[in-house]
């Protein structure tokens, strides 16, 4: 690679601890060294790149982790992984709805700003130490907090009396629309034994855009977000990025694993990306076997018991 050409042993390692800041770890050999740095390239899409220098300080920007750095909206603007992390942070608070691609623009100073404001801080828009903490304390709260507080932390206006909160389902549409009905009414009828509210974003016969489910749960806001994936496999998924993962959807997603004995993997899809609420996505065969029950109820039943007493 033109790039590392005539690179000195001081370079060379200096290069490998930029690579390995940047999530890019690789061993002292020179040519595994090029064949890392091609695909952090790659991943960054920054073929444009023309001196060594361009690609140091890509890999500085690239190497950042939220705090590192005192972040504010300037000209030029800053980026890098900090900026990302911050991005996709604040869209998990509910603070940013923008692309996350790691660019500090007007309307991440904004969304900062709406944070400061809302957790009695000092607003300027500014990411120094005191914003970042408090974006982590609520990002990840002490391990020792219960399902129930976590969920109320999320859902300050849930009720818990007859109707104890609401959960949304999506399903996959199935040629089969007798056996569609009967999926929907066994949701409704288990859900109501468990004292939740049912509401779905997928449609009987029809096949719903991805966009408008999300769009849907976002106007909605239930407790928690269930979409079916019919495959071969059984698994299920929660959210979880490069920086932060859903702390609830892990629990859940952890107590299936125990109850159904299903995989569990944290996953960035779009449903649980973009999605507002708690979400999990569970793959395999219930929905085509109508096995709805099977899963619904200890799932539901966890969450009945994290508001006990």
């Amino acid at each position: 690679m033109a790039l590392l050409k005539g690179l000195s042993d001081v370079e060379k390692e200096d290069l490998q601890n930029k690579l390995m800041y940047a999530g890019y770890a690789s061993s002292g050999d020179i040519n595994e060294i090029a064949s890392v740095v091609t695909l952090f390239i790659e991943d960054k899409n920054l073929t444009s790149l023309e001196t060594k220098e361009d690609l140091w300080i890509e890999l500085v920007n690239n190497g950042y982790k939220l705090g590192d750095r005192i972040l504010n909206f300037n000209e030029p603007k800053l980026y890098g992984s900090d900026i990302e992390e911050l991005q996709e942070l604040l869209s998990r608070l509910g603070f940013y709805s923008e692309p996350i691609n790691g660019i500090f623009t007007k309307s991440v100073a904004d969304s900062v700003a709406k944070f400061q404001e809302n957790r009695g801080l000092s607003v300027d828009g500014n990411v120094g130490l005191g914003t970042v903490q408090e974006i982590r304390k609520l990002i990840r709260p002490n391990l020792s907090t219960s399902l129930n507080e976590a969920i109320k932390s999320i859902s300050p206006n849930l009720e818990t009396s007859t109707i104890g909160y609401s959960v949304c389902f999506n399903f996959p549409n199935e040629d089969n629309y007798s056996k569609q009905i009967e999926t929907y009414e066994i949701t409704k009828e288990v859900c109501m034994n468990n004292n939740i509210l049912a509401s779905f974003a997928s449609e009987v016969g029809q096949d719903v855009k991805e966009e408008n489910i999300i769009n849907y749960v976002n106007k909605l806001q239930p407790t928690l977000f269930i979409s079916f994936k019919k495959t071969d496999e059984k698994s299920v998924s929660f959210f979880k990025g490069s920086f932060s993962e859903s702390i609830i959807g892990k629990k859940l997603a952890e107590e299936l694993k125990k109850e159904l004995g299903v995989e569990i993997q944290g996953k960035t899809h779009n449903l649980l990306k973009n999605t507002k609420s708690v979400a999990l996505i569970i793959f395999g065969n219930y929905y085509q076997d109508i096995e709805i029950e099977k899963i619904l109820s200890p799932l539901l039943g966890i969450l009945n018991k994290s508001f006990e007493n």
